[in-house]
């Protein structure tokens, strides 16, 4: 990419392998890669402290847990701090986003493919969409998901059958909504897309490869408390 691109990773109690997933996204996209520790803890320390070793990578520190949508929020807000009055920004060329998880379920290749469709359509939001159809697919993520996609549609007439995806990129013309989009925890990643839909913002996708390590059992998606927390940002319909 010749743009200046920024990738945000939350990460909350990681396992071992994220200095290599974080690795693998540099030398697949030249990039600044933020790693958020969201109160992690210090039996943590040394996983985040290996992945800060790798060129190009910054992790900012929460003290406590404040969940995924505040850690992407940092992320943000770092990005935005170091953005104010940048030539490239003045001159058109904006500074492209990428928020990956940390679990290993994003496949730096498709990271790459995002970021070129975000730089294509300025001023829109790139999801990575997943494919349900195959057999490996927890049964929690296929369900969850066509539910979501169901009133997501009725709700704002956009229609997206991975609406739970967190391998998202756009430009820094969103930053400032991001950053202002309510939600702290899981919730946060649907509100974007109601305040996208509010705003007028195109919404596209990206098929992407569907990974899940031993049935994504590294995720801290907590089943019945983070689904109350999507669930309650549906029914709201992305009204505060």
């Amino acid at each position: 990419m010749e743009r200046q691109v920024y990738v945000i990773m939350p990460a909350f109690q990681p396992e071992a392998g994220l200095a290599e997933r974080v690795r693998e996204l540099g030398q697949e996209i030249r990039v600044r890669i933020l790693v958020i520790d969201d109160g992690s803890g210090p039996e943590y320390e040394e996983i985040f402290a290996e992945a800060e070793t790798i060129e190009g990578c910054l992790v900012l520190r929460h003290e406590s847990n404040q969940g995924k949508g505040r850690a992407l929020k940092t992320g943000f807000s770092f990005v935005r701090s170091r953005l104010s009055g940048a030539e490239e920004e003045r001159a058109g060329r904006r500074t492209l986003i990428l928020c990956v998880d940390c679990d290993g379920q994003h496949y730096a290749p498709d990271g790459l493919r995002l970021l070129k469709k975000a730089a294509g359509y300025p001023g829109s939001l790139v999801l990575g969409v997943r494919s349900f159809s195959e057999d490996h697919v927890p049964l929690r993520s296929r369900a969850g998901n066509r539910a979501a996609s169901w009133i997501l549609q009725k709700r704002t007439g956009i229609r997206i059958h991975d609406t739970q995806t967190g391998f998202r990129a756009f430009d820094s013309s969103l930053l400032e909504l991001m950053c202002q989009v309510p939600g702290e925890r899981f919730g946060y990643e649907t509100e974007v897309l109601f305040a996208c839909a509010r705003k007028k913002i195109p919404v596209l996708t990206e098929e992407i490869r569907t990974i899940y390590i031993d049935h994504n059992a590294g995720s801290h998606f907590r089943p019945v408390r983070d689904s109350l927390q999507v669930l309650s940002a549906f029914l709201r319909g992305g009204k505060q």
